[in-house]
Formats: C-alpha cells, structure tokens, sequence
C-alpha cells in the first residue's frame, strides 16, 4: 500500500490489491507508454494461473489479503470485477 492509501476506501483498497494480482498474474496488462491497465487478450486462459496465485499468496501469509479476510472466493470475485470494468484495449499502439 502507498503513503496516502489511508485515503481510500475498503472497497477501493480492495479494488487496487485486485489490479496487483491480476497484473502479477498476467490477467491484466499494463501499457508501456500510458500506463493504462487493461485485460489479456485471452483472460480465460489465465484464470486458472490467477486463481493459483491467490492460493500461493494465502499459504504465504501476503498481508495485502488481510483485508479480504484471507477469502480465496472474495479476492478471485474482486478480481474478476475489475476486469469487467477494465477497458477493453489501450489505444496506444494505433498512435
């Protein structure tokens, strides 16, 4: 978490732990040039890779998710959330 996350919300801190995961497990994509993050190409093939990821991050105590309550469900459901509401693709490319 950063300096002024005190700031946020639960909700919105459950929304960026969200982004992190997805983006360490290659769920999400972060542009190189605008930073905007968006969904894989092909995000049902890297469900499974997130979902084992959630569960590795439990078994090593990731504090990030004491905020979920440690809730495999809760973290894989607020993931996925994000993605729904991610834009599609980064128009950075066509530039």
């Amino acid at each position: 978490m950063g300096l002024l996350d005190f700031l946020l919300s639960k909700k919105m801190k459950k929304r960026k732990i969200a982004t992190e995961i997805g983006l360490e497990s290659g769920l999400f994509i972060m542009c190189p040039v605008c930073h905007d993050i968006t969904e894989a190409a092909d995000p049902s093939s890297l469900r499974p890779a997130t979902e084992s990821l959630v569960q590795e991050l439990i078994q090593q105590g990731d504090p990030r998710l004491n905020l979920f309550g440690r809730d495999a469900t809760d973290i894989i459901e607020t993931v996925a959330q994000v993605g729904r509401e991610l834009p599609y693709r980064c128009n950075c490319h066509q530039i």
